[in-house]
């Protein structure tokens, strides 16, 4: 397959208009970006996100965890995935059920469980921030040294 029809196919799979036939005929795709493209995609059926959580990708299987149209039962096998990448990009997505959160807030991974807690944190924040990364990115600049230079 050359870069054009690649290319031509991770457009089709990030449309959120593209049909769900064509979306699950993408999702077999060799390409892992446009896999990956058609698990984000919102308008993608929930057995080809099924089939998705199964990705070899991690990042795949992340962008089917956040994808809104994910059924519960599908995000809560993927909160107990055996890659920590997987878990830990569900502990941060702010649009994460608050149930799931409590699951991977009890995750053996300390990295996973903490940010899911960060998560919940900010969700449950009386000042709301209309922008969530913004608000945590200002929270880590008010906690860090400021007599140096910090990189988020």
């Amino acid at each position: 397959m050359n870069y054009g029809a690649i290319l031509k196919r991770d457009i089709q799979a990030g449309n959120p208009n593209c049909s769900p036939r064509l979306l699950a005929a993408l999702a077999n795709s060799k390409v892992d970006r446009i896999r990956l493209r058609v698990a984000e995609n919102p308008n993608t059926a929930a057995d080809v996100l099924d089939f998705l959580s199964r990705d070899e990708n991690a990042d795949v299987r992340i962008a089917v965890g956040v994808n809104p149209s994910t059924p519960s039962h599908i995000s809560n096998r993927l909160a107990f995935d055996q890659d920590l990448n997987v878990r830990f990009g569900l502990a941060e997505d702010v649009n994460c059920p608050a149930e799931l959160l409590d699951k991977l807030s009890r995750d053996a991974n300390p990295y996973i469980s903490c940010r899911a807690e960060q998560t919940k944190h900010l969700l449950t924040a009386e000042s709301r921030a209309s922008n969530i990364d913004c608000h945590r990115l200002f929270r880590w600049i008010r906690e860090t040294d400021q007599s140096g230079l910090r990189y988020a």
